[in-house]
């Protein structure tokens, strides 16, 4: 309706009114004309309540509208938590009495209640290795030497039982028997055996305790699981100076932005000499020759970001920045017995670096370790370790990596010269850590003395510099 219109309705509509006004001020005389006032007063209070009425007209009319779009947003959530418990129904179902059953990151069993719950998962790791060694072979060996293996093979089942705060992890598979054994132990092969095997309890907010078997709380390439690794396995110099596993008691403090780990256990296996024990793989008899006394302590702290975002080497892309703090000592009393001679005793010292970006990650460590006794002819050496890596995601599920990493004995020349490797790779994150493929190449600028070789990474050991490399690429499944 244009302007001209709405002149001419509002004109049809007042015109009478005003000329009825008028009519009357030119005939009305006297009290006349009071009587006219207080009969126009009449009418506008009569227009006035007609507009209050149509005023409340409008509100009902819009509080009915307001009611249908309630109703509408209403039966859309609904429709959205039909949709989850739908969703619900097919991760979980009731089983039996009041259990539950299904799929959450893994297949579990649970209570009802809530006070039991059993997770069910499991590894594997297939790996591809390519070994040359250019010279220093003895006895004839190959330069050329690869194949496939099964480096681990494992179950995980973890949970908790009559209550959330007491938890526990037990991984029964097949792997190294030792992971650290030096190149011709008679235990560098693949066998049944266990990782993890631990109960925890949550004592309050900042205080828990562990006991069983589990990571030392030292570096922090040892402290990343197995599946979160950047490259294909830790550094060659972490299965020497990392300590590995070991049995006993950890607690931990958690407050804030630091975390302390303290531990005390049956003392670090790849320092105890190049002689053989009676048992390097767990479990272990608690009167099998290890140590005297053991500590290891750690303390961790997180100067930006979260404690989740360093579980892993990566950093996703859309990740926040985060960088954490960590130093670790450990000490050990070896015991003397028939297969180890004198005691090997040692103090260790490391510390730590990382750093998260936005699909980009930096870390960079230093490990030094004293050691009494550690081979026959040599009753006092130091050893160092060193690691500089980087990573960067070139697209969502591609990720490049590089590794510097080196050291080894640094004044004792029966034991060899210290090692260099550079590592580049990449992982292919199929389905993230569950499901992935890494590969890598890795280059050696230094010796491999028979200190250091570990042919479960790879390196056979070359007394010659420059003259051994390793090509690695691994499918890992895990669920």
């Amino acid at each position: 309706m244009n302007i001209f219109h709405c002149t001419k309705l509002y004109l049809a509509q007042t015109t009478p009114f005003f000329v009825a006004v008028l009519f009357l001020l030119s005939h009305a005389h006297g009290d006349d004309i009071q009587k006219q006032i207080d009969a126009l007063r009449k009418q506008l209070l009569e227009m006035e309540e007609n507009t209050s009425g149509m005023r409340e007209e409008l509100d009902d009319l819009k509080s009915k509208n307001q009611d249908w779009l309630t109703e509408e947003r209403a039966e859309e959530f609904r429709l959205l938590v039909q949709d989850l418990l739908a969703d619900a129904d097919s991760r979980a179902s009731l089983v039996g009495d009041g259990l539950l059953g299904g799929w959450s990151n893994g297949f579990f069993l649970a209570s009802s209640d809530g006070r039991f719950k059993l997770n069910i998962g499991g590894l594997v790791q297939e790996r591809y290795m390519q070994s040359y060694v250019r010279v220093g072979l003895q006895g004839g060996a190959d330069r050329w030497r690869g194949g496939l293996e099964n480096s681990r093979t494992r179950l995980n089942i973890s949970g908790h039982i009559f209550d959330k705060n007491l938890t526990f992890l037990f991984q029964p598979g097949f792997g190294y028997l030792d992971p650290h054994a030096i190149s011709n132990s008679p235990l560098l092969r693949i066998g049944a055996r266990f990782w993890d095997a631990w109960v925890k309890y949550k004592i309050n907010d900042e205080w828990s305790a562990k006991l069983g078997t589990f990571m030392l709380p030292f570096t922090k390439e040892s402290l990343i699981p197995d599946t979160r690794q950047l490259a294909v396995d830790r550094s060659l110099l972490d299965y020497r100076l990392g300590l590995g596993r070991s049995t006993g008691i950890q607690f931990t403090w958690l407050r804030d932005g630091t975390r302390v780990f303290l531990s005390t256990s049956n003392g670090a296996l790849p320092l105890r000499g190049l002689e053989q024990i009676e048992n390097p793989t767990p479990p272990w008899a608690a009167l099998s020759e290890d140590t005297d006394w053991s500590v290891t302590a750690r303390a961790e702290f997180l100067l930006e970001g979260e404690w989740s975002q360093f579980n892993q080497f990566t950093s996703l892309p859309g990740s926040q920045r985060a960088r954490m703090l960590g130093i670790a000592f450990h000490a050990q009393n070896q015991e003397r017995g028939t297969n180890s001679g004198a005691s090997a005793d040692h103090i260790g010292l490391t510390a730590d670096y990382s750093m998260n970006f936005d699909g980009a990650s930096f870390f960079v460590s230093g490990t030094f370790h004293n050691i009494k006794n550690f081979v026959s002819q040599v009753t006092n050496t130091d050893m160092i370790g060193y690691t500089i890596q980087g990573s960067q995601y070139i697209s969502d599920d591609t990720e490049l990596f590089m590794r510097y990493a080196g050291g080894g004995p640094i004044q004792d020349q029966d034991l060899g010269g210290q090692a260099q490797i550079l590592t580049s790779g990449a992982n292919w994150y199929i389905d993230g850590h569950q499901f992935k493929v890494t590969s890598d190449l890795g280059w050696s600028f230094g010796e491999i003395s028979s200190v250091l070789a570990n042919q479960m990474l790879g390196w056979r050991g070359s007394p010659n510099r420059n003259a051994e490399w390793v090509l690695r690429a691994q499918l890992q499944l895990e669920f």
